[in-house]
């Protein structure tokens, strides 16, 4: 009785589909736990001025899923590229590893500038609303 051996083989437009709801699935889970973790940070950083720190994690959240759509649709592709078969190969398995490696890292860089930043940030929303409210009452007097 001779045994074959089957290859299971997968077209590339398939590992292109699983790479698009990996990337989206990594966004959609990450940027909720990033936040919730980062909300006492920030609470800290805007104590002097909540409203406005409320604020700015809004317009935050917008950039995030801004930035991470915008590199999913960069992501994506329609057409084999070059050194692509018409079934997966290890060239388009390196490429997809290769994207969401550059989405973690993309998600990781962008996350320690706001981290470094958000003080400096929350510091000149304080100042400035200080400023403001020391020209109110010079103008009420």
């Amino acid at each position: 009785m001779k045994q074959t051996q089957r290859e299971d083989t997968v077209n590339w437009w398939v590992l292109e589909i699983i790479l698009a709801l990996v990337l989206v699935a990594i966004v959609v889970g990450l940027g909720p736990l990033i936040k919730r973790f980062g909300r006492s940070y920030a609470a800290d950083v805007f104590r002097g001025n909540p409203r406005t720190g409320k604020a700015y994690l809004v317009l935050m959240d917008f950039a995030y899923y801004l930035i991470f759509g915008a590199y999913i649709l960069f992501a994506v592709r329609f057409e084999p590229d070059t050194g692509w078969a018409d079934t997966v190969n290890a060239s388009q398995l390196q490429a997809s590893v290769v994207r969401v490696g550059g989405l973690l890292l993309l998600m990781g860089v962008l996350h320690g500038l706001n981290v470094l930043s958000l003080p400096v940030i929350g510091r000149l929303f304080t100042i400035n609303r200080r400023l403001d409210d020391d020209g109110r009452h010079i103008e009420a007097a």
